[in-house]
């Protein structure tokens, strides 16, 4: 039992070594970054809609739409003199599709045009640099891959290498992606060992690894308690 413990330890400990070295590494740096720098939010300027001045009733709205319908709340921008106004807006997803109607006047609410988009990204934009290039997506980057086509992607030329992913319709940044956050992103992905997607925290490999990782610790304890037991004495 002892004998085969030693080489179950000592194999285990060939083979994890650098994985345990990332979890412990990528565990150690996504504890210090604070999160708010992470999901860029210095970056950005909130602001929120006053919902209780909305005039149309969410069911007005599903009326419109198959019994299969679902509603969100939502909120779109207007820019004017430097101030950024929010306006209620219901978004309704029927048949895989979206629709978005302004709350206070029930109408649906068309694509913003580039330069509304690009005059809304400015607005919300808190950091040092210059916009340098708006491009309208309808197959996303990975960085956003959980999002819905299509977004407009505003970059910016700043230290932090800020990109903005816009809604077309409301000009509501939907994701912030700085360094910082690819940064996280590439820690995270290390940390749960899905070098593909980087969202798969019930993935095989990180399953396997980890049980290996729980049988080296028993292992090593087994270890530890043989060379430390209590020696037995035995008197006359």
């Amino acid at each position: 039992m002892l004998k085969l413990s030693r080489q179950l330890h000592n194999w285990l400990g060939l083979i994890l070594a650098i994985q345990i070295l990332f979890w412990f590494l990528s565990g150690l740096v996504m504890a210090i970054m604070p999160i708010e720098q992470v999901r860029g939010e210095h970056l950005r300027q909130s602001v929120s809609s006053s919902w209780q001045d909305a005039v149309v009733a969410p069911a007005a709205v599903l009326a419109k739409h198959s019994p299969s319908a679902t509603l969100a709340f939502s909120q779109q921008l207007i820019a004017s003199n430097n101030t950024l106004i929010a306006a209620p807006v219901y978004v309704v997803t029927d048949a895989d599709q979206q629709f978005r109607y302004n709350a206070n006047s029930g109408e649906q609410i068309d694509l913003l045009t580039e330069a509304d988009i690009q005059q809304l990204a400015r607005a919300q934009y808190l950091g040092n640099g210059q916009m340098s290039q708006a491009a309208l997506l309808t197959a996303l980057p990975q960085e956003v891959k959980n999002l819905s086509a299509p977004l407009w992607q505003v970059q910016f030329n700043d230290t932090d290498n800020t990109t903005f992913y816009l809604d077309p319709a409301t000009g509501l940044v939907q994701r912030v992606r700085a360094s910082g956050w690819r940064l996280f992103d590439f820690f995270w992905m290390l940390h749960i060992m899905d070098y593909q997607d980087r969202s798969n925290f019930n993935n095989p490999l990180l399953i396997t690894t980890a049980a290996a990782a729980l049988l080296f610790t028993l292992t090593g304890l087994v270890l530890l308690w043989q060379r430390y037991r209590p020696k037995r004495k035995f008197y006359r």
